[in-house]
């Protein structure tokens, strides 16, 4: 992490637990490897985008999440998403993350940032809900 988060005195080995398999999944999405990401969702997983300049509907279940993901491992190249903070949730199911979200359009030859907001759930280990908040505006222009 580039920024120190201080640690809630409420923190358990439980939240550790989330923290690492949401930071994890981050991570694994940063570097572009889909196969990986892959097993780090749960089944019933769900991806949402609620400021999408599209009003992209949910992404619900880990089939339509290989589904969305193998349509953008094709022109959605992540050059680094490095995290500044990670705020556990009073429930140690629940993480809100802040990143930088570094990408290349492969398509166009176009480089693209953004800061985001993400709201993690994890259940066993896999992550179930990734609720990701952007500057939809920086978005739509880039994507047209």
């Amino acid at each position: 992490m580039t920024e120190t988060t201080a640690r809630p005195d409420f923190v358990t080995k439980a939240h550790d637990a989330t923290i690492e398999a949401a930071t994890h999944f981050l991570e694994t999405l940063g570097r572009g490897d889909m196969e990986t990401l892959m097993t780090l969702w749960h089944d019933d997983g769900r991806l949402e985008f609620p400021f999408s300049p599209h009003a992209q509907a949910p992404v619900v279940g880990i089939e339509n999440l290989r589904t969305y993901f193998s349509r953008t491992k094709g022109y959605k190249k992540p050059r680094g998403f490095p995290i500044k903070a990670v705020h556990p949730g009073a429930d140690p199911e629940w993480v809100i993350i802040e990143f930088h979200g570094d990408l290349t359009n492969t398509r166009t030859g176009k480089d693209y940032s953004n800061e985001y907001v993400v709201i993690v759930q994890v259940t066993n280990g896999k992550v179930i809900l990734f609720r990701e908040f952007f500057d939809s505006l920086k978005r739509a222009n880039e994507e047209g």
